[in-house]
C-alpha cells in the first residue's frame, strides 16, 4: 500500500502565469461622509476609552466594512432597525439624514461605493475584450453576494451563484455547469465561506476579491480557486480595497501577521484572540486622505510608475517603528517558508499610483480613474 501526496506548490509548477493585482480604490463622496459620522459617533469614541464590551467593537469594525462595500448595506440597516424601533441608542443613529432624499434599495447606484465603480469598469472591460473569458466573484457577505447580484442584472451578465444557503447536492452540479466550454454564464457569484478547499473554477481566468478577511487563509484559498490543476489560461486576480480605511489596515495585518486572523470571522475563539488594545482601536477607528497608506508605511521612494523596486530588504529594518501596530518589524517575520505575503516582498512587487499613464493591463486601463494605487506581481512557474 502506497500514499501519493501532491502539495500545490508541485502543482503550480504546470500552471500558467498568474497575475496578482491589489487595486485602492478611491470612496466615493458618501462614503466618506458615512465613514466620518461613525468615527465620531459616541459608541466609537466609547471604543477607544474601553467602556465598551468587545461585541460592540465588532459591531463597529463590522459598520465600517460594509460602509466599504456599499452605503446601501448599512441603509438596510437602518432601515431594519428603524421598523423594529431599535434604532435610537445604537451606532447606527443619525445615519438615515445623511443618505439623500431620494435614497432607495430598490435603485442601483454603483457610483456610491468606490470599489463597485472600479468592479464594474472591469467586468465591462474583461466583457469587450475578451468576450470567452469568465469571471468569478468573490465575498464574505451574503448581502454584499446580493448586491453583486442586483450589478449582473443591471448590466445583463448571465451570472450563476453558490452560497451557504445552495443545497450541498447542487453546488458540485453548478461548478461543472461553469466550468464547462458550453457554459453562458459570464459570472460566478461565491460566498468564500462555501464550498471548501475542493472548489476548482477552471472556467473563469480572472478572480476579483471584492472585501478582505482578517485571515489571510481565507483570502488565499479564495484566490486560488480558478488557478488550480486543470487551468489553460492566464489567471488575473483582483484584489478591492477602500483607500484610507479599515479594509487597508485588515490587508497590513496580513502582510505583518500580527496574531489577529480570524478575530470577526471566529467568534468562538479564546478572549485573547477576540480583543484589541486602545491603539490598535484607534488606528482602526481613522479615515486617512492618502491615495494608499500601505505603501506610504512601506517608505518606498520608488516613481510609482510600475518600475520594479529593487531595494534590498536590509534597508526596510526600522520603517515602521513608529507604527508597530501596521507592518511590524523585520524580527516579527518568519522565515522564508511562510506562505503569506511579507513585507520584504511586498516592496518587490510593482507600484502603480492612480495618476501612472497605463497600469499594464488592459483591462484594468478602463477603470483606473477610480483606482489611486496598485500593486502587482506575476507568479509563473510553468515547466516545458
Amino acid at each position: 500500500m502506497f500514499i501519493l501526496r501532491r502539495t500545490q506548490e508541485i502543482i503550480n509548477r504546470y500552471l500558467p502565469p498568474r497575475v496578482d493585482w491589489t487595486l485602492f480604490c478611491e470612496p466615493s463622496a458618501l462614503q466618506r461622509e458615512l465613514y466620518q459620522h461613525l468615527l465620531c459617533h459616541r459608541i466609537f469614541r466609547a471604543c477607544l476609552q474601553g467602556s465598551t464590551q468587545t461585541s460592540t467593537h465588532l459591531a463597529c469594525i463590522t459598520a465600517l466594512k460594509k460602509l466599504c462595500n456599499h452605503p446601501a448595506l448599512l441603509y438596510a440597516t437602518v432601515k431594519e432597525r428603524t421598523e423594529s424601533g431599535s434604532l435610537e441608542s445604537s451606532l447606527y443613529e443619525g445615519l438615515a439624514d445623511l443618505f439623500p432624499e431620494s435614497y432607495s434599495l430598490t435603485g442601483f447606484n454603483s457610483a456610491d461605493s468606490g470599489k463597485l465603480l472600479v468592479l464594474s469598469d472591469l467586468l465591462a472591460a474583461i466583457r469587450e475584450l475578451s468576450p470567452s473569458d469568465r469571471v468569478v466573484l468573490v465575498s464574505n457577505y451574503t448581502q454584499t453576494l446580493d448586491l453583486l447580484q442586483d450589478l449582473c442584472k443591471h448590466k445583463g451578465y448571465t451570472f450563476c451563484r453558490l452560497d451557504g444557503q445552495t443545497p450541498t447536492g447542487q453546488r458540485q452540479r453548478l461548478v461543472d455547469c461553469f466550468n464547462s466550454s458550453y457554459s453562458q454564464n459570464f459570472l460566478f457569484l461565491l460566498s468564500s465561506k462555501a464550498g471548501g478547499v475542493g472548489l476548482n473554477l477552471i472556467g473563469a481566468s480572472h478572480l476579483v476579491l471584492y472585501d478582505i478577511d482578517w485571515n489571510p487563509a481565507n483570502d488565499i484559498q479564495a484566490m486560488a480557486r480558478v488557478w488550480r490543476d486543470g487551468q489553460k489560461k492566464t489567471v488575473h486576480i483582483y484584489r478591492l480595497l477602500t483607500a484610507g480605511t479599515i479594509e487597508e489596515r485588515i490587508y497590513q495585518r496580513q502582510v505583518s501577521k500580527q496574531g489577529l486572523s480570524g478575530t470577526v470571522v471566529d467568534m468562538g475563539k479564546a478572549a485573547e484572540h477576540t480583543s484589541f488594545s486602545s491603539s490598535e482601536l484607534r488606528d482602526l477607528f481613522s479615515l486617512m486622505e492618502t491615495p494608499c497608506l500601505t505603501h506610504d508605511l512601506l517608505n518606498c521612494g520608488c516613481s510609482m510608475d510600475g518600475t520594479v523596486n529593487d531595494m534590498v530588504e536590509e534597508e526596510e529594518e526600522g520603517h515602521t517603528s513608529g507604527r508597530p501596530c501596521q507592518l511590524g518589524r523585520q524580527g516579527d517575520r518568519k522565515g522564508p517558508t511562510q506562505k503569506h505575503l511579507s513585507m520584504s516582498e511586498l516592496m518587490q512587487w510593482r507600484h502603480f499610483s492612480g495618476d501612472a499613464h497605463s497600469f499594464s493591463d488592459p483591462y484594468l486601463d478602463y477603470s483606473r480613474k477610480h483606482i489611486t494605487f496598485a500593486f502587482q506581481t506575476t507568479i509563473s512557474h510553468m515547466t516545458q
